[in-house]
């Protein structure tokens, strides 16, 4: 009968190293998912805070507004429209602005009310 002992020493060390092996890969794939649902919400409250200077700007031109009506309204309602294009793009650009901004306190609360 032929002596086993290495045979038995190679598997366990073959067990173990596939062990620590997947508990990295696990750790790697938590780690991944948990980067990708704050990247998520980070995104989310950047929306949220440019839908919220975008209201703010609609406001404000609406006190002054300094486009007449025309007689067809073809020239007014193209206005308009750039108009709201431009509010959107401006306040995506200052919501995305400065590290204290309201979507990263919106993003820094939200990941301490739900343990992320």
């Amino acid at each position: 009968m032929s002596d086993l002992t290495g045979l038995s020493n190679y598997t366990d060390y073959m067990t173990d190293t596939n062990r620590v092996a997947t508990e990295n890969l696990q750790r790697q794939l938590e780690d991944s998912a948990k980067a990708k649902e704050n990247e998520a919400l980070f995104d989310a409250c950047k929306q949220f805070e440019a839908y919220l200077w975008e209201q703010v700007y609609k406001e404000m031109q609406k006190s002054v507004d300094l486009f007449g009506e025309d007689e067809d309204g073809y020239a007014s309602n193209m206005v308009d429209f750039f108009k709201d294009s431009f509010v959107q793009e401006i306040s995506q650009q200052t919501a995305s602005q400065g590290s204290n901004s309201l979507a990263q306190m919106l993003y820094e609360q939200a990941k301490r009310n739900y343990n992320l």
